[in-house]
């Protein structure tokens, strides 16, 4: 959640336009791969999360508990909240629009204004989808349950995530897939972070799985900048490389994406140990995931065009941002539990 909000808070520092609310006029492009590496794993890694737990709550609680589950946590927030959030994102690009010169905000970004764009997913898409894999996720497991296959440990796990990333990427030629906006699902998407979902979900059923990435995870990360280095190689050719990626550079993109998550899960197992702070981090994820990105586009607008050095501003939005979802947090469960104690009752 921290690498999500930090990578939020690098994108107006890019030196590529993408159509952001404001682009800063501190720009590097060290940002850009930044940007690209984080982006990389960070949403599969929540993918790879949600498959994981899923089948944990699906084996703890059976069918019922597991609907029961994806509607309070997943469904009743993404419709209470798809609204507000995509209107407030709509001001907030307009906002930017009129603080902005167009010396700031160069001028191939697309000059749409947020209040003439229509409801979208925005950053909720990661809810969206997730509700389609739960339900594609149960009817698979019960197929294969009823066929009676097995997935091996190992490389056999792993080559779930691997084939199908790479045949995603291949048949798009690209070295990534784009954020979907819509609510008729993206196949391709949907396929690709499947396969990160399906990933977690396998390694659930099987104890050892993450020991092995344990014992392997420095090896992963060293060889990451390897699949990394290709990558970059595609993107100093240009434009037309990007959106043509030749099929080594897509495989190199989806390898790196494994490498990179083996390597960050492995040393979680390896060296994590619990902690007050990290506890308070992982149980306030989920509220800071769905409201971090208002706060953040808030405050990249506000410090656009301040002549100050763009790392002070980074940190800026960044501990604001994170100590605003934090404190809030923590304020919505003293309530709660002072709502749900026996005094009160």
């Amino acid at each position: 959640m921290l690498l999500v909000v930090a990578t939020h808070a690098a994108v107006s520092f890019m030196v590529t336009p993408i159509g952001w609310a404001v682009q800063d006029r501190s720009q590097h492009l060290g940002v850009d791969l930044y940007v690209w590496v984080i982006r990389a794993f960070a949403m599969p890694t929540f993918f790879w999360l949600s498959g994981y737990f899923s089948r944990a709550i699906l084996e703890a609680g059976g069918l019922r508990g597991f609907v029961r589950h994806r509607v309070v946590r997943i469904l009743v927030p993404l419709v209470v909240m798809l609204v507000p959030v995509s209107l407030v994102m709509s001001l907030l690009w307009d906002w930017g629009r009129t603080v902005a010169t167009r010396a700031v905000v160069a001028d191939n970004i697309p000059k749409l204004r947020g209040s003439e764009l229509p409801i979208v997913l925005g950053h909720l898409w990661f809810l969206y989808y997730l509700l389609w894999l739960s339900v594609g996720a149960v009817v698979l497991a019960w197929g294969a349950r009823l066929a009676r296959l097995r997935v091996p440990s190992g490389l056999g796990v792993l080559a779930v995530p691997a084939v199908m990333t790479f045949g995603v990427l291949a048949a798009l030629r690209a070295l990534h897939t784009d954020t979907p906006l819509g609510f008729v699902p993206d196949l391709p998407i949907a396929l690709y972070m499947g396969a990160y979902f399906a990933w977690g979900w396998l390694v659930r059923g099987r104890p050892d799985e993450l020991a092995r990435y344990a014992r392997h995870a420095w090896r992963a990360l060293a060889i990451a900048p390897v699949f990394l280095a290709v990558v970059i190689l595609t993107l100093y050719r240009g434009l037309d490389a990007v959106e043509h990626a030749p099929l080594y550079a897509s495989a190199a993109s989806a390898l790196f994406a494994i490498a990179m998550m083996v390597g960050f899960l492995g040393l979680c197992v390896r060296y994590g140990r619990p902690h007050r702070l990290i506890r308070l981090a992982s149980e306030s994820s989920y509220w800071c995931y769905i409201v971090h990105l208002p706060i953040v586009v808030a405050l990249q607008i506000l410090l656009a065009s301040l002549a100050i050095p763009g790392l002070v501003k980074f940190v800026v939005i960044v501990v604001t941002t994170m100590t605003t979802c934090l404190a809030t947090y923590a304020v919505f469960e003293r309530v709660n539990a002072r709502r749900n104690s026996p005094a009160h009752k």
